[in-house]
C-alpha cells in the first residue's frame, strides 16, 4: 500500500509541473493574440525558460546539478545507437501517418520550410527532451526510487505513455508515433545520462515528418 501511493503521489506531481510548464505558456501566448506562425516559437521558447527555471530550482533543492537532469555529454555510442535506430523508426512512423492521411502536428502552420527546419527539427526536440526527459523524467525517477533500478524504467515508460496522450488530439497513429519516439527518446536518456541522444531522437522523427 505504501508503494502504491508513492507511486500515486509521483505520477501527480509529474502531472502538476506538466501542467507548470504548459498552461501558464499557453495563458500567455495566447493573450498575445500573435498569428500561429509566431506563436508556435513564443510558446516553444516559453515552456523552455519555466521548465528550465523548475530545473534550476530542483537542483538547487535536491542539492544536485544540472548534470542530473540530463544537461551532459553522453559517451560517442549511445549517439550512434541514437542515429542507427531512429533513422529506420522514424521513417516507418512518417510513412504511416502519411498513408493513413492524419493531417500531422504542423497542419495549418504555413511557414516557410526553413524555419519548419529550425523550429522541429532543432528548436522543438531540445525544448521537448529538456521538458519531458529532463524535467519530468528526472523528478518522476527519483521520486519512484527503488534498490532494484525499477524506478527509472518506470519513469522513462510513464513519460513516454504521456508524451504520447498529449498527441491523441492530432491522430491516433500520430500518438502512436510519438509512443515509439518517446520510448526511444526515454531509453536513450536513462541509459547514457544525457538529453543529447533524445535530442537527436527526435529530431530525426520531426524531420522525418516534415520532409513527407
Amino acid at each position: 500500500m505504501h508503494r502504491f501511493r508513492q507511486v500515486l503521489f509521483a505520477a501527480g506531481m509529474t502531472l502538476l509541473l506538466f501542467v507548470i510548464v504548459y498552461v501558464p505558456t499557453f495563458i500567455l501566448v495566447g493573450s498575445l493574440r500573435l498569428p500561429l506562425g509566431q506563436m508556435v516559437p513564443a510558446v516553444m521558447l516559453l515552456s523552455f525558460a519555466i521548465a528550465c527555471g523548475l530545473i534550476a530550482l530542483h537542483a538547487r533543492r535536491w542539492q544536485r546539478g544540472w548534470n542530473a537532469f540530463g544537461f551532459c555529454l553522453p559517451s560517442m555510442r549511445f549517439l550512434l545507437y541514437a542515429f542507427a535506430w531512429s533513422i529506420p523508426c522514424a521513417a516507418i512512423v512518417a510513412l504511416c501517418v502519411n498513408q493513413a492521411g492524419e493531417p500531422g502536428p504542423l497542419a495549418g502552420l504555413k511557414i516557410a520550410p526553413w524555419l519548419a527546419m529550425i523550429y522541429f527539427g532543432l528548436i522543438a526536440p531540445i525544448q521537448e527532451e529538456t521538458i519531458f526527459r529532463g524535467l519530468l523524467q528526472t523528478t518522476l525517477a527519483r521520486r519512484l526510487s527503488d534498490p532494484g533500478g525499477r524506478g527509472e524504467l518506470c519513469a522513462s515508460l510513464g513519460v513516454a505513455v504521456l508524451f504520447a496522450v498529449i498527441h491523441l488530439a492530432v491522430g491516433p497513429l500520430t500518438a502512436l508515433g510519438a509512443l515509439v519516439l518517446g520510448v526511444l527518446a526515454g531509453e536513450w536518456r536513462r541509459r547514457s545520462g544525457s538529453l543529447l541522444p533524445a535530442i537527436v531522437c527526435h529530431a530525426l522523427f520531426n524531420l522525418a515528418g516534415i520532409l513527407l
